[in-house]
């Protein structure tokens, strides 16, 4: 996919990530080629939505590598979306009852045609899944979403580990306790 969403965009930056943004911040993601002061378009090209990513991970997390930096965004996002009450209706709350792996292989199931990326769970025991995800840029970010949707459902101790990427898929390992 050459684009990304506008939906997508706004879910990320204007409800989950925009209390956190700082007008330096914003300026500089409307530099990028993202100016949320407009509103959203229809789809952003794809290194729009990197360099934005990109640029939040380094305003909010300063310390650290890049990698690192765009993990802990991506387990903002979700921690965000949790602790905000951005999710709402019975599904988050009959997902913490399945546990990690039952609620993500179903939400795969179910979400498949909503989400513009596309995952395939196969399971390796009751506490590890491996995950392959049809994209192969910005792998720790979607590792940080992965580990943070895994804690919020209920995961003790998530971790994702990026086991390779190659021709736009990456493949994951997910654990918890």
């Amino acid at each position: 996919m050459e684009h990304v969403p506008g939906k997508l965009v706004k879910g990320v930056f204007q409800r989950v990530l925009f209390p956190d943004l700082s007008a330096e911040l914003i300026t500089e993601l409307a530099g990028a080629g993202l100016d949320l002061s407009i509103p959203v378009k229809d789809a952003y090209p794809r290194p729009i939505w990197y360099r934005s990513i990109e640029l939040t991970a380094a305003s909010l997390y300063p310390e650290g590598d890049p990698p690192a930096r765009l993990r802990q965004l991506g387990r903002h996002v979700i921690e965000a979306l949790d602790s905000r009450k951005l999710v709402k209706g019975p599904w988050l709350g009959m997902a913490k009852l399945m546990g990690p792996r039952r609620a993500l292989k179903q939400a795969v199931e179910h979400g498949a045609q909503y989400s513009p990326i596309h995952l395939d769970i196969r399971e390796r025991s009751s506490k590890e899944l491996e995950i392959t995800v049809a994209e192969d840029q910005q792998t720790e970010f979607l590792a940080g979403l992965l580990e943070g949707l895994i804690g919020i459902l209920g995961g003790k101790a998530p971790h994702v580990k990026v086991l390779s990427t190659a021709n736009g898929r990456a493949v994951m390992a997910a654990t918890w306790r």
